[in-house]
């Protein structure tokens, strides 16, 4: 991903929006092939502006992604201004970037309480969102900016 080849200042309003959220709504397709879902999930933006997002194994999302790894994220901060970020997600196996994330961001012991293991724990999937597009306005601007991601 070449984020460094995109505006600073759209930039900057992505991540302030996307970090200022706690959560963001992830839209899969559902297993059936055809039916959208959305849920609410825990996602955290990286330096690169990937995406990682922590699942359960036991969730309908893990089979919906393995048919069709694309996806889209809607983040709406507390000013009401919004960021869509669309592209594919690829699960993360590397238990090191499992452990910084556990370590990093949430309450340990809510970690624990999902996957008492850790980042060794069988349950934990971890995806990564590459992002190809990214969309922002401030609610009832109704024009979102819309940037493509280099390849």
């Amino acid at each position: 991903m070449k984020t460094a080849e995109m505006d600073p200042t759209a930039l900057k309003t992505i991540r302030r929006i996307i970090t200022s959220c706690v959560y963001g709504n992830l839209a899969t397709v559902g297993a059936d092939g055809k039916s959208p879902r959305v849920r609410p999930v825990c996602a955290f933006l990286q330096e690169d502006f990937s995406i990682l997002i922590p699942s359960h194994r036991d969730t309908r999302k893990i089979e919906e992604l393995r048919k069709n790894p694309r996806v889209e994220i809607c983040f709406v901060d507390a000013a009401h201004w919004q960021v869509r970020v669309a592209g594919e997600v690829e699960v993360v196996t590397d238990e090191g970037v499992k452990k910084r994330l556990t370590e990093t961001t949430l309450d340990p012991k809510l970690w624990r309480g999902f996957f008492p293991n850790g980042e060794k724990d069988e349950r934990f999937v971890l995806y990564r969102l590459l992002p190809e597009s990214f969309e922002w306005m401030k609610e009832w601007e109704m024009n979102y900016k819309r940037v493509e991601v280099p390849s």
